[in-house]
This record gives structure tokens, sequence and C-alpha cells, in this order.
């Protein structure tokens, strides 16, 4: 509920960050931010699911679910297009090791153990990217679902510019960041929306025919 009135504020003063969601703003009763307005911060839940899954399959939904997200909530082409040759890369380098702090492409990573997963995530509002370290724990039928920021940068960078410690200054966000920061908390919010709901659907459309 919090979430939905900084939304309508900007609803009615900047057309422009409806465009950037592709969808009206939803954020998932799941989740909560943590330490909320502090360099500390992060967005957290804890989600059920059929505990007929394997821990396996939950962390394998996230990864085959992942990449698509981000190139679609990042907001210009050309990030797009930078953040899809750095995650291919990856991938085809067999690159399962745990995410780069700096968020340099060449060195982003994803790790997989069988119950859990680390990656990386990028996520933009207008001319600003924001970064996010993400975790997925699986345990006894339920998942948790860690969202730190890490950082955020400029147009078309891919590496952090700005670490999120630097934003805050005694205890509130700098007045140069102020615009964009609630912004990124409503895009975030609806982002982490999207991807829970594309895990849900690929645990229940996933019959295992490859």
């Amino acid at each position: 509920m919090l979430l939905m009135f900084p939304f309508l504020v900007f609803s009615q003063s900047d057309k422009k960050i409806i465009k950037t969601y592709g969808g009206i703003p939803t954020s998932n009763e799941n989740m909560l931010w943590e330490e909320n307005n502090t360099p500390n911060e992060k967005y957290v839940g804890v989600i059920q699911f059929d505990s007929t899954i394997s821990q396996s399959e939950v962390i394998e939904a996230f990864m085959v679910t992942f990449q698509p997200l981000q190139d679609a909530n990042i907001m210009t082409k050309q990030m797009r297009t930078n953040n899809a040759i750095g995650g291919i890369a990856s991938a085809m380098n067999g690159d399962y090791n745990s995410f780069a702090s700096t968020g340099d492409a060449d060195s982003r990573r994803q790790n997989q153990i069988n119950n859990s997963w680390t990656v990386q995530f990028i996520d933009g509002v207008r001319l600003s990217r924001f970064y996010y370290n993400i975790s997925v724990r699986v345990k006894n039928g339920r998942y948790k679902l860690t969202v730190i920021p890490s950082g955020t940068s400029g147009y078309a960078n891919d590496f952090i510019q700005t670490e999120w410690s630097q934003m805050f200054k005694n205890g509130e966000i700098k007045s140069i960041y102020s615009k964009y920061y609630d912004q990124m908390k409503i895009k975030l919010a609806y982002t982490i929306d999207q991807w829970i709901n594309n895990v849900d659907e690929h645990l229940k459309n996933n019959d295992g025919d490859w």
C-alpha cells in the first residue's frame, strides 16, 4: 500500500515513468523493505510454493527467467544490448561464481548451488541505472528472495559509479539522487513482482520436456 502513494504522485506529474514500466506498477504482497531509507536497506520476501517441486527446479526457474526480465526492464535499447552480450558471454564461459561487487559486465557472475543462487541485476529509471545484488535461497517449500541495492550509474555505463552508501548523508538521501530514488523503488517493486510471477508460471508449465 505504501508503494502506491508515490506512484499516484508521479503518474500526475511525470507521464514518462509509466512508459518505463510497460504496465501498471505493482508490488508483491510478500516483499517488504527492511531498514528502509537507509544505506543498509534491502527488499526481502519469503514465498511459498508447491512442496513437491524440488529446490533445484525453483533455482532453475529463477535462472531461466532472469535474463529476459532484465533485458526487458532496462530502459534503452543500448542498455539491453550491452547487458545481453554480458549475460551470453558469462553463460558461454560457464561462469557460475558469486556476483562482482563492482558491477563490471566482464566480471559479473552467477552462482548455482542446490538450494541457492546469487546474481547481479541491473534496472533502470530514465537515464539512471540501479544495481542490485540478488540472492535466492530455497528451503522446505519456501524460497527467500533478497534484493540489496549496491549502487547506481548514468546512461550506458555498465559499472557502478556511485556506491549505495554514498547516496546518503546524515541518514537521508542526498538531494541530487532524490529525483530518482522513489521512482527506483516503485520500479524495483514492479520488476520483482514480474519476476516472481514469471517464476511461478515457469514452475507450473514446465513439464520437463526439452
